[in-house]
């Protein structure tokens, strides 16, 4: 079944908090001079393993962001175009939820 407004909403806060997560090493980055960046980040190997680990995360979690971005606004484009036509029907809007236990 295709995601709800609400379950691509819950997955977009997600995304964003995992991205204000790891922006936090960004600004990090930001605040320091080229010689400290020098020296903290590529004087080994590891440190520039780990600084490519973290821009590439922040990269694919803003382009998941973006994707979400663009699904909710196309099911809310179609929720619109079904309410103006008269075709919204509870099932387009709500996926129940059940226990398995």
């Amino acid at each position: 079944m295709a995601d709800t407004f609400g379950g691509l909403i819950d997955k977009l806060i997600t995304v964003d908090m995992k991205m204000w997560n790891n922006q936090e090493f960004l600004y990090e980055v930001r605040r320091l001079s080229f010689e400290d960046f020098q020296e903290g980040y590529t004087s080994s190997e590891d440190k520039q393993k780990a600084l490519f680990d973290s821009i590439k995360k922040c990269c694919d979690l803003n382009y998941q962001r973006n994707q979400l971005i663009d699904e909710i606004d196309e099911l809310l484009a179609s929720l619109l175009a079904d309410t103006i036509t008269g075709e919204l029907v509870d099932e387009k809007i709500i996926q129940r939820k059940h226990k398995t236990y």
